[in-house]
């Protein structure tokens, strides 16, 4: 058993109940999809936390921003990676520490792939900075090109909304866990995890799975959220947390906007 977790955004409350959380199930490993920085308060110690914890991370568009310029961003988002950028430039805690984040950030793959299964931040076809919504099972032009790119399971985000995408129309059995085909090839399907008993068993079907977010879910669910893996099942776990020490946190320091911790209280 392995999990997948993403998207932490520098929340150290959220990722640290996560870890407490993924602790409690004996796993083995676990595999970090990237934003491990941006909008939260804690880059550094979540970085640190990631580093230490995670077996493979893959780099996320908020990493990438706090090493280069966030090209095209503004508003909230791109003052908090320069104000991120200053926290990573000018830590008390030694240049050996300093160096060795930058090192590490600097390091991260854009993309991770073993037994079939492939690991990006946000698409196959743009492993940094597309966004593959809900609604997008009807645009087919767009969801068949990402999916002519995946060998057979794909792990992502970027949206920060858990779920199952599925290269066909058909409907999926929480009983027997079992997905059945309904339509032609070229319609897609999209299930919430509250839709499918918060489990799905990977069948023959291409599929892309979203596996939500630690530190900024935006699904109407405050809880922090990651996956489990064991063979073909793959559960949602949603995790309670200590939400508004973050908020406080983000209310305290001038260059994060307020709102930034107050959605954290809706999931949005």
């Amino acid at each position: 058993m392995f999990a997948i977790l993403s998207y932490i955004h520098a929340n150290l409350e959220a990722l640290t109940a996560v870890l407490a959380d993924i602790d409690r199930h004996g796993v083995e490993r676990i595999v970090c999809l990237g934003d491990l920085v941006g909008y939260g308060p804690d880059p550094l110690a979540c970085i640190d936390m990631v580093r230490e914890r995670c077996e493979v991370v893959i780099l996320g568009n908020h990493d990438q921003a706090a090493m280069f310029d966030p090209e095209g961003w503004g508003g909230p988002a791109e003052q908090a990676i320069f104000w991120t950028r200053d926290m990573l430039e000018s830590s008390s805690d030694g240049r050996d520490a300093r160096e060795r984040r930058w090192s590490f950030l600097a390091q991260l793959p854009l993309t991770f792939s073993e037994r079939e299964r492939l690991y990006v931040h946000a698409s196959a076809r743009n492993p940094l900075n597309e966004y593959i919504f809900p609604e997008d099972i009807y645009n087919p032009r767009k969801m068949e090109r990402i999916f002519e790119l995946i060998p057979h399971v794909c792990f992502c985000g970027h949206t920060h909304v858990p779920g199952v995408f599925i290269d066909h129309a058909g409907r999926y059995d929480v009983k027997t866990r079992v997905f059945t085909p309904t339509g032609d090839e070229g319609e897609y399907t999209f299930f919430a995890p509250e839709e499918v008993g918060h489990a799905w068993r990977i069948g023959r079907q291409k599929t892309i799975i979203n596996v939500g977010s630690v530190g900024q879910p935006r699904d109407g669910d405050p809880r922090a959220g990651y996956v489990l893996v064991e063979g073909e099942l793959v559960r949602f776990c949603r995790v309670e947390y200590d939400s508004e020490t973050t908020i406080r946190k983000i209310r305290d320091i001038p260059d994060l906007a307020n709102f930034l911790g107050d959605r954290l209280r809706e999931g949005r």
